[in-house]
Order: structure tokens, then C-alpha cells, then sequence
């Protein structure tokens, strides 16, 4: 359905031309209004899940898994007359993170992809790869954000998320999620931690600091930092604060942070890996979880964040 601001405003020089803006959150149809000039469109797709560690022999390596990907954002500007009398809003819901290991010996589980959203068949993202293995005895490969079938199909109307980190064994995981006032997408979840085969536990990392709109640095949330812990879920709309009333920076709106990885358990085998935290509103990647030792289970990935529609009509 359509949420916040949907009410006309005047553009100031635009000749007493007005604007409205719809957002959608779910699955919808949208209608041409009388008298429509342009609708500029924005569809954030969803974001993927992370992948699940993995459980294993005290002598080995128990990676974490790898974080799931931000999601593509394609934009466009299109003329009344492109439009249909009616176009179909799809909203995805992010991917599933990876079920955690509950056997012996046994690496972890991918996280699901993340949807792609669309506006009619003239804007649409594609879709994303969720943490693309699960924790094993190696280092693991976060999701995949260079999803295929955008539209349009131009480097310039739409940006791949970034890829997922990968767990590390023995170590804080990569920490890589960023978030800044420049226009970046929608942030990756991180890799959770994992226990080295000389059993050194690792810890997972945070997101990063970041600035608002007037240059304050807002803290980012820690991830796992003791044996064990979960990952914490990304920022809702850590760019909300960019949205001046209707300005360039609309296209910004909506993006969250990745969520952060799940801490390893520990080298006894009695304390479970910690769960990747879920990704933020909107098209965030869930963070991995983290590794563990047989006879504990491992981290589950976190979920991907669900996609955003954006409409502005200008009449």
C-alpha cells in the first residue's frame, strides 16, 4: 500500500507545477492520475540472507558464513505517455538467512536470494544472491549484489549492492559496512566469525559510523563481541535523514545497513555460534552466522531486509 507523505506539494519554479509522492512497501496497483506530466520511479529490491556457519572438528577451521548482498536500485524518469492506465508495484521480501548446522562435521547453509521489485515492466532490479556457501574449512564468499534483468539495463540508473563479506576463522570478521552521505547502496551483511584450526575463537565486526545529513557521526551497532553472541540487525533508513522535502536526494531514501555477523561459538564444543544479524529496511543484506564446534550448533545467517517503491508524480 501507499505510505507517508502523499500529499501534493508545489516545486518551486516549476511554473506552479505540483508533485506527490507514493511510497510502497507491499505488493500494489498503481492508477494514472488525470493530468500526470512525469512519474520518476525508484524500486530498491530486497536484500539477500546470510549464509549459516559451520559446525566441525576442534582441529579444523569452522568458518562463519558469508553476509547476504545489498539490493540493486534502478531508477527512472518516464513521460505520462509510457505509462499504462494501471502498472503492477511488486515488493520482495528479503532473502531467508541459512539454517543453522545441527550435525556433526558439516558445513553451513546458503542464505536465500533476495527478491527483485519492479514497476510495470519499466523499472525494475535484479535480483540478488544470498551468502553463497555456508561457513566451511575455508574462508566463504558473501552474496553476490551484481544481480541480472535490471531495468533499465544502464549503469547509471541503477546500483548493485555489494557484496557480503566472508567469515573468518580465528579473527573479527571483515567490516566493511559503510555507510556515508554520498550515495551509496544498500549496504552488504557481514561474514559471521569462526574458530580457527588451532582453536583461536573469533568475534564478529560492526557497522561502521556514519554521517547524517549535518555531518554528525551517528554510531553503528556492534556485532558479536563475546563467544557466542549474536550479530545485531541493521539500521531502518539510515538514509532518511538525507531526504530533503522532494531534492536530489530522494534517491537515497529507504536504504538500511547490513546486518552484522554472528560471533563463534567456542573451541570446547559447548557454546553455540551466534546468529547474523538481520538486514535493515530497505534491500539490506543479513549478516552470516558465526562457526562451532561438534557438539554445538552454528549460527544461523539473518535475513534480508524487504524492497521499497518510490512514485513521484509531478503533474
Amino acid at each position: 500500500m501507499a505510505i507517508g507523505k502523499t500529499n501534493a506539494i508545489t516545486i518551486n519554479g516549476g511554473g506552479g507545477s505540483t508533485a506527490v509522492l507514493r511510497e510502497y512497501t507491499s505488493s500494489a496497483t498503481w492508477t494514472k492520475p488525470a493530468g500526470l506530466k512525469y512519474a520518476y520511479v525508484i524500486c530498491i529490491g530486497a536484500g539477500s540472507g546470510g549464509a549459516s556457519g559451520r559446525r566441525g572438528a576442534s582441529d579444523s577451521n569452522r568458518c562463519g558464513g558469508g553476509g547476504g548482498a545489498g539490493a540493486q536500485t534502478s531508477k527512472r524518469m518516464l513521460k505520462a505517455e509510457q505509462l499504462g492506465v494501471t502498472e503492477s508495484v511488486v515488493i520482495p521480501t528479503g532473502g531467508a538467512g541459512g539454517t543453522s548446522v545441527t550435525t556433526d562435521n558439516t558445513s553451513g547453509n546458503a542464505g536465500g536470494n533476495g527478491g527483485s521489485a519492479s514497476f510495470g515492466t519499466l523499472v525494475k532490479t535484479g535480483t540478488t544472491v544470498g551468502g553463497r556457501a555456508g561457513g566451511t574449512n575455508t574462508f566463504v564468499s558473501g552474496g553476490n549484489g551484481i544481480g541480472t534483468g535490471a531495468i533499465p539495463n544502464n549503469l547509471l540508473n541503477y546500483r548493485a549492492g555489494m557484496d557480503g563479506v566472508s567469515g573468518q576463522a580465528g579473527s573479527v570478521s571483515n567490516q566493511t559496512n559503510i555507510i556515508m552521505k554520498n550515495n551509496l547502496p544498500p549496504c552488504c551483511g557481514m561474514g559471521g566469525a569462526g574458530i580457527s584450526s588451532s582453536n583461536a575463537t573469533g568475534i564478529s565486526g560492526k557497522i561502521y559510523d556514519y554521517l547524517d545529513v549535518t555531518g554528525t557521526t551517528q554510531t553503528g551497532a556492534n556485532g558479536g563481541q563475546t563467544t557466542g553472541a549474536n550479530g545485531i540487525n541493521g539500521i531502518d533508513n539510515a538514509m532518511t535523514q538525507l531526504l530533503y522535502e522532494y531534492a536530489e536526494a530522494i534517491s537515497l531514501k529507504g536504504y538500511g545497513t547490513g546486518g552484522t555477523g554472528g560471533a563463534s561459538g567456542d573451541a570446547a564444543g559447548t557454546i553455540a555460534g551466534g546468529n547474523g544479524g538481520n538486514g535493515g529496511l530497505y534491500g539490506a543484506g543479513g549478516g552470516g552466522g558465526g562457526g562451532s564446534t561438534n557438539g554445538a550448533n552454528s549460527g544461523a545467517g539473518g535475513n534480508g531486509a524487504g524492497g521499497l517503491c518510490i512514485v513521484l508524480e509531478i503533474y
